[in-house]
């Protein structure tokens, strides 16, 4: 039994040779709601599964802190940086408008940023009261087996991350700051203004968000708060390039080319 729609619909259409008529192309959706969509899912789709974390490496006893590294400690922070930069070039073209960008754009707000989203990333993620540190690609370490790799660095993510989950900071908000993180103006760019203007998007998209959540108790100028963020992953980066600078002069093991690259391009010193 077809319903009286389908049947004024089709009757709508008789002398028309039988052919419907064609859809106009619908333009991608720009709406606050599509684009902070897309960028939870983006989130959600490169993280590790809670349920597939891997401890096999696990130790809460490592060896003594206060040791110099070693080879095999310096391959570990080189290998932990490479594995993130896949997950994250990933991540990034899952961001509506990155992939509109042209590639040599998409190419350096990715490499300017990598440094600042994995500690961003690894500090949301990771468990800093019980000292543990999950990386991207699911791996688990203790604070204790990553202080000769990372030296002083490490406790300054911990650091970070203990005061960004005090902030409780949502998935919906942690999306939009580490879509600014990448999508910000960077010297040398083809196209500002088309950054400029997914950035707006973005800044619009998060203010919708913290205001619509309301601002609950005891959490007053929770965006202000979240931006704040953004001055202090700076300064976290410029600790990892000087950590990487001295894992350099030491020449225990070559760093990889695309660690080195972002290294020589982002020197601010």
């Amino acid at each position: 039994c077809m319903s009286l729609s389908a049947v004024v619909r089709t009757d709508s259409l008789k002398g028309r040779r039988g052919r419907l008529p064609s859809k106009p192309k619908q333009p991608p959706d720009t709406s606050p709601v599509s684009l902070i969509t897309s960028l939870v899912r983006a989130h959600i789709d490169s993280i590790p599964s809670a349920t597939k974390l891997d401890y096999s490496k696990f130790q809460e006893s490592a060896p003594c802190p206060f040791e110099k590294e070693d080879s095999v400690d310096v391959q570990q922070f080189y290998d932990l940086l490479t594995g993130s930069m896949d997950v994250i070039r990933k991540w990034a073209e899952k961001i509506q408008g990155f992939a509109e960008l042209p590639k040599e754009d998409q190419d350096l707000l990715l490499e300017s940023a990598f440094l600042e989203l994995f500690i961003l990333r690894l500090a949301y993620r990771s468990k800093p009261e019980e000292g543990k540190l999950i990386f991207c690609n699911g791996v688990v370490l203790h604070r204790q087996q990553c202080v000769r790799g990372f030296g002083e660095w490490i406790d300054a993510i911990l650091e970070f991350s203990q005061s960004l989950h005090r902030m409780s900071v949502d998935v919906p908000s942690f999306s939009c700051l580490a879509a600014l993180v990448i999508i910000t103006d960077r010297h040398g760019l083809k196209e500002p203004k088309r950054v400029e203007e997914l950035q707006n998007r973005i800044v619009s998209c998060l203010k919708d968000h913290v205001a619509a959540a309301g601002a609950e108790p005891g959490r007053p100028g929770c965006l202000s708060k979240l931006l704040g963020k953004l001055p202090e992953l700076r300064s976290l980066c410029t600790q990892g390039l000087q950590r990487i600078f001295y894992l350099k002069l030491e020449d225990l093991v070559p760093p990889p080319p695309i660690v080195d690259k972002i290294f020589m391009d982002t020197l601010p010193f």
